[in-house]
């Protein structure tokens, strides 16, 4: 049986993404190669579609203001040890007011493992998807690139 079938139905590319979306990046890999070799076009748009840590990070700060109160202190300073520091400094400025202080603090001294970090960006990226459900941000007006064809997301 196609692994693909499942997705087929209504609903199902959203979680397809959701699932490629939630995984560590070898897993992506692993999963986006068994898709291409079902349907090279699918693989290709799911590689179009699909949010990363990354891509909301090349985001302007303006929408990264909407999204870091959103995130547990927990997920930031986790996330934050994985960044370079010119993304640092770019989340630490989406963080309004004291909490900025505090999260900069916690930053310095904490020393979370690879795998937590991994798990904090995965995390965002799902806040995100949920943001954009909630309508609370617009993925299209952000990223056109991430806007669904209607027949996908029916």
């Amino acid at each position: 049986m196609s692994m693909l079938n499942r997705f087929r139905k209504p609903g199902g590319f959203h979680q397809l993404l959701a699932l490629i979306e939630g995984c560590e990046p070898e897993k992506q890999k692993n999963l986006l190669s068994l898709i291409g070799n079902e349907d090279p076009g699918w693989a290709h748009l799911v590689k179009l579609k699909a949010l990363s840590f990354e891509r909301i990070m090349k985001w302007p700060i303006e929408i990264l203001m909407e999204i870091s109160p959103h995130v547990p202190e927990k997920i930031q300073i986790a996330a934050l040890c994985k960044m370079t520091d010119p993304s640092k400094e770019k989340w630490f400025k989406s963080i309004i007011g004291l909490k900025q202080k505090e999260i900069r603090q916690s930053c310095t001294e904490a020393q979370p493992l690879p795998s937590e970090q991994q798990a904090a960006t995965i995390k965002i990226v799902q806040i995100v998807r949920e943001l954009e459900e909630k309508g609370l941000i617009k993925l299209s007006q952000i990223d056109p690139s991430l806007q669904l064809d209607k027949r996908l997301a029916a």
